[in-house]
């Protein structure tokens, strides 16, 4: 699917892996505006580019049970922010062009689909949030062009030797961020639930330990459970033995599972004990578990504030016709246009190693969610994280920061 010029309002929609080929491949040629002769000699600027191809993003998303939730906000943010730019002259005087490529469920479509993209002349790639998908399509394409997780926390997708970043920041950091957050609210003890049936869920609890520790805090203990878990009786009750009991606990658990944990600490007189979630609460909806998560507070990419352009972007999509239903998973694919089309301008090139080499070197970007610095991060962005509590049903956002301590870093 291609789009260019005008707003239109639409669901995406993709049929099997089919797409739209978009001309042939390769490296477009680029000419800036001669400089004026008064001035003194210097590189161009963004509104002096005149590219003689266009800026061609696709977006391999994955639109399975799994991928989803970020996928489908994701294409469809994607797509109006391209239009916006578009309405706006496009870069380096061309529309930006944009397809939409749906992954097959087994990863080894994920190198078919990388290799039709490229094979259709796509010159920057937004890719899926997980590595079973995005770590096959980083492998074919190699560099060639760049490619952005949208959604992806996962350090083996920011691999900027070969051209890939995140989009967002990554599990040390959210973890790190929300250790910060608990002392900053005075806890001093806290618990952990993690769960070994994927890296996320331990990789997460194991930095906001370290950090936790690094400020003074510490971790009593931490408590497994299965992903399809529902019924945690068994460490809700270890819990509520504890002597003292911990002030906080930390787990990057789903839902509708997080929902029956909120449950069964409740029931079980916690009501002191402060819950706080890592980004997939935001992105499986744990307000949805009702009364029991009042006051819950978790990590998120972002939030509508005085301080970013997410609600600006919002209006615009609705303007459009489009709902995002996931706000942090939409505004992650605006920033990913953004900082695709700042690279295209700035280069005036939309050469795969020139766009490559302009994202790594990104310092303060403004983007849709706040600002963006690349350079000197190995792939993934600074960027603020959003801390959201749980009011009256609905996620309102505490505060936003930077951790001063990020394990491993």
């Amino acid at each position: 699917m291609r789009r260019t010029g005008t707003i239109r309002a639409r669901r995406v929609a993709v049929a099997g892996a089919a797409v739209v080929a978009l001309g042939t491949a390769g490296a477009a040629r680029a000419t800036t505006a001669p400089p004026d002769a008064s001035e003194p000699a210097a590189s161009a600027a963004a509104s002096d580019c005149i590219l003689t191809e266009p800026l061609r993003i696709g977006y391999a998303a994955d639109f399975s049970d799994f991928g989803g939730f970020a996928d489908q906000p994701g294409s469809e943010a994607a797509g109006v922010q391209v239009d916006l730019l578009n309405e706006a002259g496009g870069v380096g005087g061309l529309p930006v062009e944009y397809i939409v490529k749906e992954l097959p469920e087994d990863p080894s479509g994920a190198q078919r689909a990388a290799q039709e993209m490229l094979d259709d002349g796509v010159n920057a790639i937004i890719a899926p949030p997980f590595a079973y998908n995005g770590v096959p399509l980083i492998d074919t394409v190699d560099g060639q062009v760049p490619i952005i997780s949208n959604a992806s926390t996962d350090l083996q997708l920011a691999q900027p030797d070969r051209g890939a970043f995140l989009m967002s920041f990554s599990d040390p950091v959210q973890a790190a961020a929300a250790a910060e957050f608990a002392v900053g609210e005075g806890a001093t003890t806290a618990v952990t639930f993690s769960s070994p049936d994927d890296p996320y869920f331990t990789n997460t609890t194991a930095a906001f330990a370290e950090s936790f520790g690094e400020q003074g805090g510490e971790v009593l203990r931490d408590f497994t459970f299965g992903i399809a878990d529902e019924d945690f009786s068994s460490q809700v009750n270890e819990l509520a033995s504890m002597d003292p009991l911990p002030e906080v606990l930390y787990t990057a658990m789903i839902m509708p599972g997080a929902g029956a944990l909120l449950e069964q600490i409740r029931a079980a007189g916690l009501d002191d004990l402060q819950v706080i979630g890592a980004d997939s609460f935001d992105a499986t909806v744990v307000w949805s578990a009702g009364e029991v998560a009042e006051g819950v507070s978790f990590t998120a990419h972002t939030f509508p504030s005085d301080d970013n352009g997410v609600q600006a972007f919002l209006d615009a999509a609705a303007d459009a016709g489009v709902e995002i239903e996931t706000v942090s998973f939409g505004a992650l694919a605006s920033d990913a246009v953004k900082v695709f089309a700042h690279a295209a301008e700035t280069a005036c090139s939309v050469e795969g190693t020139a766009l490559i080499e302009t994202i790594a070197s990104i310092a303060d970007l403004e983007v849709t969610t706040g600002t963006v610095t690349y350079a000197g991060t190995n792939g993934v962005p600074e960027k603020d994280v959003a801390i959201l509590t749980i009011s009256d049903g609905a996620p309102a956002l505490t505060t936003a920061l930077r951790p001063a301590f990020i394990p491993g870093s």
